[in-house]
């Protein structure tokens, strides 16, 4: 065939598919190539050119490359290459006739079953994340199955003996979402079965799907992962107090509560001179009018100089709340509308596996023990209700139990509930987790650190008091 018959026939060629593939948009056409785009969704789009070598089509093939655009992945790139050079030879070598048709059918077959187009490169990175742990001892039987034509995952993730099997459904139009009812499932994501308590898989997982719409919104991971805390903080508690200490103990900080306690039991002693009546006669002061007088002078010192103390913490707590306020304006969420979606499968599994697969070997902060026993029948039933026990000793029994059940504070530690109380209601209060630095809090506990000191302070003087009485009768 010459030269001319050839080209004559290429432009025959283009001109039938043209016909043949409305749905495919031809983005330029000569004697010497083709580039097609093929658009299943914005995200879901590939841009492939088809070059005609001499001797095309009876003695050589088409020549095909993929462009590398944004969403295509390198391995996916690779692989397309492969299958669309492979069905040219194919043609070229069995028919002795056209190749474009055939080539651009495969393409459109592979784009309209394959589901995992836009998020191939985060597939790659989730089987080889997965497939790691379950090689290590304690994730041995994590597993890691996918359906192309249905965009689904399953995951079975395993840390010992704790299990958390889910599915992940990808959406058509990832990693946005086709219809807008459908919001914030980019990636759904359905827990089929797990043996950890309904109250800490349903806060992982509530966390795990916010992550999902905020990523849609346009966040980046870590931001995503912060905003979505389930465990809120009150509107004037920060995640770190600009001055709050960074250690469990500090000596100066107990001297002060001491001296509170001290004061209390001063200025409590001083009101016994002012009030005191004469044990013979209980119209009669038992103090002289000089010594009462010097005691109300002595109160209203004290007092005073409470007032003072208290409005300088005050006024401290105004500048930080000033601080914080003018950092959250710059947070601007009109840049988080949607019209900018993060890709979030990967982020889905890493927060899945660090979160929940790992929770198992949490160590709690303040006593360096497991934050959950290693059965996971322990911790079920750690979580049993006292009211629905039948006889004393078990009520007392599920008591105890209560105090090692696991707690999530704000800062995302977990806590023994007997180490968060005592790291709550003692000294140095409003402290900085030892973990990770930030500032622990839990609704179940004031956030207040005033009234936190000031309970304590009415424990110790009432322990002082008691002390006292002891005395007297020794």
């Amino acid at each position: 065939m010459s030269t001319t018959e050839t080209k004559h026939c290429i432009l025959e060629e283009i001109e039938k598919f043209r016909v043949d593939f409305p749905q495919v948009e031809i983005h330029s056409a000569t004697k010497n190539f083709l580039t097609l785009i093929y658009q299943k969704s914005p995200h879901r789009r590939i841009k492939t050119t088809l070059t005609f070598p001499d001797g095309y089509p009876d003695q050589h093939a088409l020549l095909v490359d993929i462009a590398l655009e944004k969403g295509i992945a390198p391995g996916l790139r690779k692989k397309l290459i492969k299958e669309l050079s492979a069905v040219a030879l194919e043609n070229q070598t069995e028919h002795d006739a056209g190749q474009i048709e055939p080539v651009a059918s495969r393409l459109i077959s592979f784009i309209d079953t394959n589901k995992f187009v836009p998020c191939w490169k985060e597939l790659k990175q989730v089987f080889d994340k997965v497939q790691q742990s379950a090689q290590s001892p304690r994730g041995k039987g994590s597993t890691i199955t996918i359906n192309d034509t249905k965009g689904i995952i399953k995951l079975n993730l395993k840390d010992g003996k704790y299990y958390y099997a889910c599915s992940i459904c990808i959406d058509d139009a990832y990693p946005n979402t086709l219809d807008q009812q459908d919001w914030g499932n980019a990636c759904k994501l359905i827990v089929n079965s797990t043996n950890f308590p309904p109250k800490i898989e349903t806060l992982l997982t509530t966390q795990a799907k916010e992550l999902v719409r905020r990523m849609q919104d346009g966040m980046q991971m870590e931001e995503a992962v912060r905003m979505s805390n389930p465990i809120k903080p009150p509107d004037d508690l920060f995640e770190m107090k600009k001055k709050a200490p960074k250690v469990r103990l500090s000596q100066q900080v107990l001297k002060n509560l001491h001296k509170d306690v001290e004061t209390m039991a001063h200025v409590r002693d001083l009101r016994n001179i002012d009030a005191a009546r004469n044990p013979n006669n209980a119209k009669l002061k038992a103090n002289s009018a000089r010594d009462r007088k010097e005691a109300r002078r002595e109160i209203g010192k004290i007092t005073q100089n409470e007032i003072d103390k208290d409005n300088h913490d005050d006024e401290e707590e105004r500048q930080w709340q000033m601080e914080e306020k003018a950092r959250i304006e710059g947070y601007n969420f009109a840049d988080y509308d949607g019209s900018n979606p993060q890709p979030s499968l990967f982020s889905l599994v890493v927060f899945l596996m660090e979160k929940i697969q790992q929770l198992p070997q949490e160590l709690c902060p303040v006593c360096k023990e497991p934050s959950l026993p290693q059965d996971p029948g322990i911790l079920e039933s750690l979580y049993k209700s006292v009211t629905s026990a039948t006889t004393d000793e078990e009520k007392k029994a599920r008591r105890l139990a209560r105090k090692q059940r696991p707690f999530r504070s704000h800062c995302g530690c977990w806590f023994h509930y007997s180490c968060l109380d005592k790291f709550m209601r003692e000294p140095p209060f409003g402290e900085a987790c030892p973990v990770d630095g930030r500032r622990v809090y839990h609704q179940d506990w004031p956030s207040s650190i005033k009234e936190l000191e000031r309970v304590w302070a009415g424990k110790e003087a009432r322990k002082r008091e008691i002390k006292d009485a002891m005395l007297l009768f020794t």
